[in-house]
């Protein structure tokens, strides 16, 4: 049976970025102290702490080395880290080691979580049909019916019904992006990473990537946003995070953090990349 918890409306109203009254605490991510670095003298998380609601948008913001990619990639255990520890869904989730060898993560958790890239990373020599059922069926347990039933779904709500037997070849970048989103949504996660999805991107298929994401944010859909987009950051967030040097350095709301943000580094930044758009 198809689960009802992750819909995708037909059509996109701009959602309203008030967190909902009376949902989960924000420790649904909950990251204290996260140290990550590449040798000794690249430091690309210095110390991060980091609160997340279940109803949050949380779109991450900064220069390029800011920590913001890496903080998705070790969200996705594709990373490791040296010091801290985060917490997902209120449980301990990864545990920082100075050994990369006694590395702790919680694999359970980790199936709880899905991530787009920004260059797709979809399988060539796999159909689109393939690349979505296996994961679901391989680490999943779904059978193939009912892997390709759910397949289906999410392809025709993305507009895809008719790619099911294409290949990432025959596809535009949107629709590229759009399949990868799918993908991600096999496994149902409860928290889904977006990695500069769009940067890569002609401008006409940006807004066929968006569209879905802000879909999605209609569903309340718990994200976490990497982007470079200021405007659509202003749509999607519930929350806006400003890193650099590997760290927070503001957050609060869209509206706080573009028209008055209290941080000299926050507005030298947001003057300087709004002004470039």
């Amino acid at each position: 049976m198809l689960s009802s918890q992750i819909k995708i409306v037909e059509s996109y109203t701009a959602p309203d970025n008030r967190p909902a009254v009376g949902t989960a605490p924000s420790h649904f991510v909950r990251l204290r102290d996260v140290y990550k670095s590449y040798g000794e003298k690249l430091v690309v998380m210095n110390r991060m702490s980091l609160d997340m609601r279940a109803d949050d948008r949380l779109v991450i913001i900064g220069p390029s080395g800011s920590g913001k990619s890496t903080l998705l990639r070790v969200m996705m255990g594709l990373e490791s880290i040296q010091g801290g520890e985060i917490g997902f869904l209120g449980k301990p989730y990864i545990h920082g080691t100075d050994s990369a060898r006694a590395r702790k993560i919680d694999l359970k958790l980790q199936k709880q979580i899905g991530m787009v890239f920004q260059h797709y990373t979809l399988f060539p020599h796999l159909s689109v049909l393939s690349n979505l059922i296996l994961a679901p069926v391989k680490v999943g347990g779904l059978s193939r019916t009912e892997a390709t039933e759910r397949a289906r779904m999410y392809l025709a709500r993305l507009g895809l019904e008719s790619k099911l037997h294409a290949y990432p070849s025959q596809l535009s970048g949107g629709q590229k992006q759009r399949v990868a989103i799918a993908r991600a949504l096999m496994l149902e996660p409860k928290l889904m990473l977006f990695d500069e999805v769009t940067s890569a991107l002609d401008p006409e298929m940006v807004v066929e990537v968006q569209n879905v994401m802000l879909q999605l944010a209609e569903q309340k859909m718990a994200m976490m946003i990497v982007t470079h987009d200021m405007h659509f950051a202003r749509d999607i967030a519930t929350r806006v995070v400003f890193c650099a040097d590997g760290n927070v350095v503001e957050e609060g709301a869209p509206a706080e953090m573009f028209k008055c943000p209290k941080e000299t580094r926050t507005r030298d930044f947001l003057q300087k990349v709004l002004h470039l758009e």
